[in-house]
C-alpha cells in the first residue's frame, strides 16, 4: 500500500483529534476512492464513441416508428402529466 499525505491547518487537526472514534485514514481512503470512481465514470461515458453511435441509431429507429403516425411526444407528456396531477388532487 502506498502512502499519501496532505496538510490541514492546526485548528482542523485539533478538531479531528477530539473525534478519536473516527478512523480518518479509512474515511479519507473511501472518499478518495469514490471520487476516483466518479471521475473515471465521467471519462468513460464522455469518450465512448460506440455507445454514442448506438444511442443515435436507437433514437433514429424509434423516430421512424412514430413517423407518420400523428403521435407527438410533447402532447403525450402533457396528457400523462394532466392525468397524474388531476388524480392527485381528487382526494
Amino acid at each position: 500500500m502506498s502512502v499519501v499525505s496532505f496538510r490541514v491547518d492546526k485548528r482542523l487537526k485539533a478538531r479531528m483529534d477530539r473525534l478519536r472514534h473516527i478512523n480518518w485514514s479509512e474515511l479519507l481512503r473511501r472518499y478518495v476512492e469514490s471520487v476516483v470512481e466518479q471521475e473515471e465514470r465521467k471519462l468513460r461515458s464522455a469518450k465512448d464513441p460506440l455507445a454514442i453511435k448506438r444511442a443515435v441509431e436507437e433514437m433514429d429507429r424509434l423516430a421512424k416508428i412514430s413517423e407518420g403516425s400523428g403521435w407527438i411526444a410533447e402532447e403525450e407528456v402533457i396528457r400523462w402529466r394532466r392525468r397524474r396531477f388531476s388524480y392527485s388532487t381528487q382526494a
